[in-house]
């Protein structure tokens, strides 16, 4: 009886997991600041990695029109890209192609690569799914160690790295942060400095978490990051795994106050190569930026 436990129980946790991969679920985050002076709605969608909630994401984007936001900010991830230089017909773009055509119908959209969007476009051959993928994106604000002023009390940074901090971490350490990475994201965070007024709250869209601590230094208020994909199964307050084999990573999701500034980490919307959801449903997040006091 206990073989056929123990020979069932993989067979069953996997059949959930396809299941929870395409359960979607809304979780919604409040911020309260005396940095704005109105609230502000935005939905923060990462690591899609061309899934579909639906055909043609239907379902995705109904759960988006019922939130009504303000602005899309996208973290990164929406394609899946494969290493080396042959497998550019192995990537997936279409999925992803076409949830920013219909996005781009209704919401401004602003958006930070991840490491699938570089090495997407750091392969040698710039055709087929680069291309399909490089003309959907001329529906979105691209922030590239870049900011912009979204409203006087709010700003929006998107923050690059580049693929060799991506690397497998398995028995390593991760690379630390180089010194002209640093200087760019100082010059992007302080690229609207000028008639700046001194309280506005800056939002911050930097892929991975492995660099939120180097964000600390940052005048940044808030730091959304994905990339962990939850930790694959929802332990609390830790990873089992993240993408670069990292095992047992401490807050690989959710919303957490790091001294002065917010730190968050999304589930993701999909996965790739190891395709497993246990108790870490895919998210689409909602943030309401308040003024103080304001419910």
């Amino acid at each position: 009886m206990t073989f056929l436990f123990l020979l069932i129980l993989p067979i069953l946790l996997l059949i959930y997991s396809h299941w929870e991969r395409n359960q979607l679920r809304v979780e919604r985050y409040r911020i309260s600041t005396d940095k704005v002076n109105k609230a502000y709605r935005f939905l923060f969608l990462t690591d899609l990695h061309d899934k579909s909630f639906g055909k043609d994401n239907t379902l995705l984007l109904k759960k988006i029109e019922e939130l009504k936001p303000r602005w899309i900010f996208i973290g990164g991830d929406f394609p899946i890209s494969y290493s080396g230089e042959k497998t550019a017909e192995r990537d997936e773009v279409e999925n992803s192609c076409r949830l920013l055509y219909a996005l781009a119908e209704k919401y401004p959209l602003y958006y930070a690569f991840g490491n699938h969007e570089e090495k997407l476009f750091s392969k040698e051959d710039f055709q087929g799914k680069q291309q399909a993928f490089w003309k959907a994106l001329e529906k979105v604000e691209l922030l590239e160690n870049r900011s912009l002023r979204l409203e006087q009390d709010l700003e929006l940074s998107g923050l690059s790295l580049d693929l060799s901090y991506y690397q497998p971490l398995l028995w390593k350490k991760k690379k630390p942060l180089g010194e002209e990475d640093k200087k760019n994201w100082e010059k992007a965070i302080e690229a609207t400095g000028e008639n700046r007024p001194k309280n506005i709250f800056r939002i911050a869209l930097m892929h991975s978490p492995f660099y939120q601590a180097e964000m600390e230094a940052l005048p940044v208020d808030l730091v959304l990051s994905g990339h962990f994909h939850g930790g694959a199964i929802g332990f609390p307050g830790f990873a089992l795994m993240t993408p670069q084999y990292k095992f047992f990573v401490k807050n690989p999701r959710g919303l957490r106050k790091v001294g002065g500034q917010w730190h968050f980490t999304g589930r993701g919307l999909g996965t790739h190569s190891i395709n497993v959801r246990l108790a870490n449903f895919p998210e689409l997040a909602c943030f309401d930026i308040l003024p103080m006091g304001e419910a």
